[in-house]
């Protein structure tokens, strides 16, 4: 499953590229992108998993950037 969200409070494209990096790692994503300039994130990951991939990802992203939301 592919979804694509809002995400708001990343200061510069290289600070996405470290968090796509970092959130690329976590256990049950498939793949993920991060558009700085059009402030999306694009997450893949496994269906019956999905929900619980993408509250890792919201926490790990809150935790690296203070500010950072994923909508």
């Amino acid at each position: 499953m592919v979804k694509k969200y809002r995400i708001e409070g990343l200061d510069c494209a290289a600070c996405a590229t470290k968090l796509e990096s970092k959130l690329k790692k976590i256990k049950g994503v498939n793949n993920l992108y991060i558009n700085f300039m059009f402030q999306k994130i694009t997450i893949d990951a496994n269906d019956t998993i999905f929900d619980n991939v993408l509250e890792l990802v919201k926490k790990e992203a809150s935790n690296f950037e203070d500010g950072v939301i994923i909508k």
